[in-house]
């Protein structure tokens, strides 16, 4: 969990803001006044009254694990049951998402991209990008932001990437990320992709998921299939 404040000046009145993100969960608050210190005690009542509110909703439940994000199951029109996991609603740069794909011991990742000084468009933005493996190196695609917020996910508006990985050391990375042509990659409904794969010998594949308008992972874990999905 981690949280942003940003305080602002608006004409005559001084603002306070928070973004307070988890796994599966955000409180948000803004508040202004004449001075920055009543605008800062107006919004710790707003945050306070939500984050009583979030419990007491919750406190009907024995236990939350808050560790794992949210996870659907799913059956297939040819009766496949798929299990979606949500990812985090987190931004992440790119090399800190490299860097958690290498700490997962994956050759895949599914993120929310954000900016090396986050901000609320970080969060409330619909900018998923993959890092995967392919042929021995590894490549990233993404939608530029501006085709992301007009959603325009159009085939010919994916960003590709290839990755030169010098040093992926979490203390002193050093991953160049060089654009590259276009790559191929599956456009597809989910049920499409579950057919394409359960065909396949594939640990697994990056398709983009024309109903959803997003970027999936499907892979397997066991006997069974599962799918990484951008937080609801």
């Amino acid at each position: 969990m981690d949280a942003h404040v940003i305080f602002y000046k608006e004409k005559l009145d001084k603002g306070a803001e928070v973004i307070i993100n988890g796994d599966g969960i955000q409180f948000h608050g803004r508040e202004k006044s004449e001075n920055l210190h009543s605008a800062i005690d107006l919004l710790f009542e707003k945050m306070e009254k939500q984050i009583i509110k979030y419990k007491e909703k919750h406190s009907s439940h024995k236990a939350v694990n808050v560790d794992k994000n949210p996870v659907y199951d799913f059956t297939s029109t040819a009766g496949k049951e798929v299990v979606l996991n949500q990812v985090s609603n987190r931004p992440l740069d790119r090399i800190e998402a490299f860097l958690q794909m290498k700490l997962a011991n994956r050759d895949f990742i599914l993120f929310k991209k954000g900016m090396n000084e986050m901000t609320r468009s970080d969060y409330a933005g619909k900018c998923y990008a993959v890092i995967f493996r392919e042929q021995g190196s590894y490549r990233m695609l993404d939608i530029p932001a501006e085709h992301a917020h007009e959603n325009g996910f159009e085939p010919h508006t994916f960003e590709a990437y290839d990755l030169n990985v010098k040093d992926e050391t979490p203390a002193r990375p050093d991953i160049e990320f060089r654009k590259s042509g276009p790559k191929s990659v599956n456009i597809c409904t989910l049920d499409q992709a579950i057919q394409d794969f359960e065909k396949s010998n594939d640990k697994y594949m990056t398709f983009f998921n024309t109903e959803s308008q997003y970027f999936n992972i499907i892979y397997r874990k066991g006997n069974r299939f599962e799918v990484l999905v951008p937080a609801f």
